[in-house]
């Protein structure tokens, strides 16, 4: 169900105009870490991009008259203060290659450097810096599906980033909102770049987002001549849960149906959210 609701949402948002790609995008190129910002600062999880029955997704459809509330509560007390314990909590529930379902393999590098932080240039190119004071870690894990059967490599991205506070993350996702809006193509890497992006954010409680604080999805076209020529398809999906961002992008894949591409990104966005939930829920 929430699968289609990935798809529903991408689908509106094809005739808008591009509206973020943010540090995310750049998860091709290096570390991740957009997001989008219209929710509350409480904390959320579980999202209409985030895929399957586990979690935060079961329990929201779950939810009914006098049912508890599926909004994510963080336990002040378990949440992250050092950069030590940003990266425990990075490495503990980043999504790996099996998160995305049979077939999947690591890609080479694995992880990405999680003092490292992507920023967009006036020119519309991505870059490496240093991390920001306000953001305490970002990993980011690659994988990939192997072409074969007569279709084209799928590769994916999956990156968690830990803010100091929810206040923060939610301006760091607003920023990522505007970076598409004047740059709605990107360079990623010398020979990958995206373009024509258009995106939806999402706050708690619209389009279909009943838990988490912000939900934002994209797609667009994705170029790299590694994986064969013309456009192939670019889809980012990323979710708020207080002052952690949890992202996955889907490049690549030529000769899938873009469902089958949605329910991939899904299943690895909603095993994160499971995952933080277990780290740093309340009453957990």
């Amino acid at each position: 169900m929430l699968v289609c609701a990935t798809l529903a949402l991408l689908a509106g948002c094809s005739g808008e105009s591009g509206s973020g790609a943010g540090p995310g995008a750049a998860t091709s190129a290096a570390t991740g870490g957009g997001s989008t910002g219209s929710g509350t600062a409480d904390g959320g999880t579980s999202s209409a991009g985030s895929g399957t029955d586990s979690g935060a997704g079961a329990q929201a459809g779950q939810s009914g008259a006098g049912a508890a509330d599926p909004r994510f509560r963080a336990d002040a007390a378990r949440l992250p203060e050092t950069r030590s314990q940003a990266l425990r909590l990075l490495r503990t529930v980043t999504a790996g290659p099996d998160s995305y379902g049979p077939g999947y393999e690591r890609r080479t590098p694995y992880e990405s450097d999680p003092a490292d932080w992507p920023v967009l240039g006036s020119d519309c190119v991505w870059r490496q810096a240093s991390l920001p004071a306000d953001v305490l870690g970002s990993l980011t894990r690659y994988a990939r599906l192997p072409a074969g059967g007569g279709r084209g490599e799928v590769r994916t991205a999956a990156t968690v980033t830990v803010h100091r506070t929810a206040g923060q993350a939610d301006g760091e996702m607003a920023e990522t909102l505007e970076e598409a809006l004047r740059c709605p193509d990107q360079q990623l890497r010398a020979t990958e770049r995206i373009s024509g992006l258009n995106s939806i954010g999402s706050g708690y409680g619209t389009n279909g987002n009943t838990s988490a604080d912000d939900v934002l999805l994209e797609m667009g076209e994705y170029v790299n001549p590694a994986l064969g020529k013309g456009a192939m398809p670019y889809f980012w999906d990323q979710v708020r849960l207080g002052p952690v961002t949890i992202a996955v992008v889907v490049e690549g894949g030529k000769g899938y149906a873009q469902g089958d591409l949605l329910a991939a990104q899904a299943r690895a966005v909603a095993a994160m959210e499971t995952k933080v939930r277990g780290e740093l829920g309340a009453g957990k």
